[in-house]
């Protein structure tokens, strides 16, 4: 399922900072504090250079948690949940419903939504769907999706809503 969040892009980026710093200065117990990591998983990082542990396939199990950690901590530094779809098609429906992709610049914004490539790579594991949006294109897409409320299927309108409920930049993600 796919949640809508508000991004607070300062935080994200303080956030980003302070892992890329833990990584470069090789600090172990700096990574540790920015992830809240438990004191057994703080103890192995210690066992080869950090940056190597996130070269690991996520999937790896000494590599999960480490991965888990950034995802729950920058979800709780820097996103606020707006809503939860409650459609699992809602993904689909973005990437072809013609009605949405009949006006260019509307279809452009949905990409974006829909474009991991946007996002910190932290939080772009294998097979997630996601994407961030600006304020601007935030609020372009609820106003283009709004005028065309009475077409939309009932989980387009529900996405809709929470864009204009919304406040500046946010993320669609199915998978944080």
């Amino acid at each position: 399922m796919l949640t809508l969040y508000e991004l607070d892009r300062a935080a994200l980026q303080t956030f980003t900072e302070e892992l890329r710093e833990a990584l470069l200065d090789d600090d172990a117990e700096a990574l540790g504090r920015l992830l809240e990591l438990a004191d057994s998983l703080r103890g192995k990082l210690g066992e080869r250079p950090l940056v190597e542990w996130f070269l690991l396939p996520e999937e790896h199990p000494d590599a999960r948690p480490l991965h888990a950690s950034l995802r729950r901590i920058s979800k709780k530094r820097a996103l606020t949940k707006v809503l939860t779809s409650s459609h699992a098609g809602l993904e689909g429906r973005l990437r072809n419903f013609e009605v949405l992709r009949e006006d260019r610049a509307t279809a452009r914004r949905i990409d974006k939504l829909l474009s991991l490539k946007r996002l910190p790579w932290y939080l772009r594991p294998k097979g997630a769907t996601g994407g961030w949006l600006g304020p601007q294109d935030r609020e372009a897409l609820a106003e283009s999706m709004g005028a065309l409320r009475g077409s939309l299927t009932p989980e387009l309108s529900e996405l809709a809503g929470g864009l204009a409920e919304a406040d500046g930049d946010v993320v669609l993600h199915d998978r944080i």
